[in-house]
């Protein structure tokens, strides 16, 4: 069982789940824990700020509680330039809005509940592999999710959507409904969901490819939300990579079985879809690429150096 001394929690007011609310359970189940060390932090600055504090007080267990963006922010400081002697064991708490990395971690639970059993010492660790991006001017960051191609700008299109749609409740989770059903639609009708975007990709020593591609994802995790596992390729890499890109044959037949990693057989790198797994690649996107679902965009035409990076242990029931 962790001294509750040893344990300290970050949170991110801002993320959309503590937003709402969720923070004060957080707060509720803290109130009889005087010596849990709680900070909020909402940028990367504060969040390294607040790493710093809870290394110097020599925690053990960190608790993230926010969304994916807050947990890359912590990833990159502590993969690049921890604080912490020794490493912490992590606990992320789906404190945001997707919450992707909590749930293949299997703590997308409720949040109290997650840190009464911290506490209590009924987690297990799991080892989990970060992304390390590196751009042409040296900046770097650590995460688990990137993607590419069209599908950032979609995502971007959406809130869009939601923020300037007028009606009751359409600025949440029913936006981002209505949203999908309309690019549903258009796959129904045989047209592309939304529009693609180039970018070159390089993985090991192949060659260089360019595509008009709908979506890259590349992931050191093992799911994503929902259990969609869109990744079927080969190779003894860390990182999944798949791309969905023109002309992307029979999308509308090829999308129920591609989520599940077992798209049909036409369903081919010269038919518009490939995967593979890979410890480094090279991507150059055009529109820019997202991390954990924050957007970022280097200089035209500039390439990503990507490889699987830090080991970090993550505590799960």
């Amino acid at each position: 069982m962790p001294d509750p001394a040893s344990v300290g929690v970050i949170s991110n007011p801002a993320s959309r789940h503590n937003a709402n609310g969720g923070l004060r359970g957080i707060e509720s189940a803290l109130a009889t824990q005087p010596l849990v060390r709680h900070l909020l932090a909402r940028t990367p600055c504060e969040i390294d700020a607040a790493l710093a504090e809870l290394a110097a007080a020599r925690v053990r267990y960190v608790v993230l509680n926010g969304g994916d963006g807050t947990l890359q922010a912590a990833l990159t400081t502590l993969a690049l330039r921890s604080p912490f002697t020794t490493a912490p064991q992590l606990l992320v708490l789906a404190g945001g809005t997707t919450n992707m990395s909590a749930y293949d971690l299997g703590s997308h639970g409720k949040p109290p509940a997650l840190l009464h059993a911290l506490l209590a010492g009924r987690l297990i660790a799991t080892g989990r592999q970060v992304l390390r991006v590196r751009e042409a001017d040296g900046t770097t960051r650590c995460g688990f999710f990137l993607t590419a191609g069209g599908m950032p700008q979609a995502v971007r299109d959406c809130r869009a959507f939601r923020a300037q749609n007028g009606f009751p409740g359409m600025s949440g989770v029913l936006g981002t409904v209505m949203w999908i059903i309309g690019r549903l639609t258009r796959l129904l009708v045989g047209r592309a969901p939304f529009a693609p975007l180039p970018l070159t990709l390089q993985t090991g020593s192949t060659l260089p490819v360019t595509r008009d591609a709908f979506l890259l994802l590349a992931t050191t995790q093992r799911r994503l939300a929902l259990g969609i596992q869109p990744w079927w390729g080969g190779g003894d890499g860390a990182i999944r990579i798949t791309t969905i890109s023109r002309p992307a044959r029979r999308l509308a037949l090829v999308l129920p079985g591609l989520l599940r990693g077992r798209p049909p057989a036409f369903a081919t790198a010269a038919a518009g879809y490939d995967s593979v797994c890979a410890d480094t690649f090279m991507l150059t996107p055009v529109g820019g690429y997202a991390l954990d679902g924050e957007d970022y965009f280097p200089p035209a035409n500039s390439a990503l150096s990507v490889c699987a990076g830090r080991i970090f242990e993550f505590l799960r029931p």
